[in-house]
C-alpha cells in the first residue's frame, strides 16, 4: 500500500516516527481483519485517530456540487484533495486537543446555538437553507457542535494572549495612514411614499417639532425604522441625490423632501466630521479588539502548524489516486 505523509515536511520524519505510525496503522488493519465484516483501511492515520474514505468523499462531493459540469484539471483536483485532507486533519487535531483538555459542548449550549442560527426563519425556510448548504439537520447539528468545540479549544490555546495599551498606541502611531478618513456625515432619515406626505412632515419640522418625535409618530416602512440613525457615511456611500443635499447642510439642519426610486426622504444632519485623522481615543477600543483578535488567530495558527509537525500523519493516496 502506497503511503505518504501530510504535511510533507514533518519533524517526525525520523525512522522512529515512521515506525511508530506504521505500527499504529498495522494494528488498526489487524484488528479490522479480525472482525466478521472487515472495515476498509483508513484513508488517513493521524496519531491514534483516523479519517475514513467516505468522510473525504462527502466533502469532495459538496465542493463540486455547485458546478457539477465543470471539468477540473488533474492539478486542480489534486489541489482540492489536499485542501479537503488538510481541513479533515486539522479537525482531528483539534478534537484530539479537546479530548486532552476534557472540553465538551453540553446540550444546552448546542441547542441555544442552533436556535440562534435558525433565528426568525420559518420551518420551511430553514429547511431550504439546509438544502442549499447540502446538509440534513443531523449534519448541521454536528457541524455546529464542532464549531463550538473548536472555539473552546481556541480559547484555551490563546487564553494568555493580551494586548497592552502601549502596544495599541504604538500600532496607531506607526500606521496612521490606516486611520485617515474623508469628510463624513451622520444623519437620520424619514421615508414616505408620496410628496404630499413629505411636505406635511417638512411643515411640522419647520414649525419646531423635533425630528425624532415626528418620526416616532409615523408608521414604520417595511424595511427600516422611521427616524433611524444612518451612522457615519462619506460621499459616494449613499445615492448621489442624497449626497448633493446632505453635504451642503450644516449640523443640526433638516433637508427639504428628496425624491428617489424608494419614495420621498427627509434628513436630519446629526453630526459632521471634516476629513482628517481619527483620534486615538476614537478608535482605541475598536483597534484593541482587532489587534487582540489578530494576535489570537496567529497564535492558534502557529499552534496548529506545530501539531501537524509533531503528529505522525500518513495518507493512503492509492484510495483517491483514481480521482486524479
Amino acid at each position: 500500500m502506497k503511503k505518504d505523509r501530510f504535511p510533507r515536511r514533518s519533524v517526525l520524519a525520523s525512522p522512529r516516527g515512521r515506525v511508530a505510525a506504521a505500527c499504529l496503522l498495522a494494528c488498526a488493519l489487524l484488528l479490522s481483519g479480525c472482525r466478521d465484516t472487515a472495515e476498509p483501511p483508513p484513508l488517513v492515520q493521524i496519531g491514534e485517530r483516523t479519517i475514513a474514505l467516505h468522510q473525504f468523499q462527502q466533502i469532495a462531493a459538496r465542493s463540486t456540487a455547485s458546478d457539477p459540469d465543470r471539468q477540473q484539471s488533474a492539478a486542480e483536483k489534486q489541489q482540492l484533495q489536499r485542501q479537503i485532507l488538510g481541513q479533515l486533519i486539522d479537525r482531528q487535531l483539534i478534537l484530539a486537543e479537546a479530548d486532552r483538555q476534557g472540553l465538551k459542548v453540553d446540550a444546552n449550549e448546542l441547542n441555544q446555538a442552533l436556535k440562534d442560527l435558525r433565528g426568525s426563519y420559518s420551518a420551511a425556510d430553514y429547511q431550504e437553507v439546509l438544502v442549499r448548504a447540502g446538509k440534513n439537520p443531523e449534519q448541521w447539528r454536528q457541524q455546529t457542535e464542532l464549531r463550538l468545540l473548536t472555539r473552546k479549544v481556541q480559547e484555551q490555546i490563546t487564553r494568555d494572549v493580551t494586548i497592552s495599551s502601549d502596544d495599541v498606541l504604538d500600532y496607531y502611531r506607526k500606521h496612521q495612514q490606516q486611520f485617515q478618513h474623508p469628510e463624513r456625515i451622520r444623519a437620520q432619515q424619514i421615508t414616505v411614499e408620496t410628496r404630499q406626505q413629505a411636505d406635511q412632515i417638512y411643515n411640522r419640522l419647520q414649525s419646531g417639532e423635533n425630528f425624532t418625535t415626528v418620526a416616532r409618530s409615523l408608521p414604520h416602512s417595511a424595511d427600516h425604522e422611521q427616524g433611524e440613525d444612518l451612522g457615519f457615511f462619506a460621499r459616494g456611500q449613499l445615492p448621489a441625490e442624497f449626497d448633493s443635499v446632505l453635504f451642503t447642510l450644516p449640523s443640526g439642519a433638516y433637508s427639504t423632501p428628496v425624491a428617489s426610486p424608494y419614495g420621498f426622504h427627509l434628513f436630519h444632519v446629526l453630526e459632521k466630521r471634516a476629513a482628517g485623522l481619527e483620534s486615538f481615543d476614537e478608535i482605541r477600543t475598536q483597534l484593541t479588539d482587532r489587534l487582540e483578535r489578530e494576535s489570537k488567530e496567529q497564535v492558534f495558527t502557529t499552534w496548529l502548524q506545530l501539531q501537524r509537525q509533531q503528529t505522525p500523519i500518513y495518507i493512503d493516496w492509492t484510495q483517491i489516486s483514481g480521482d486524479n
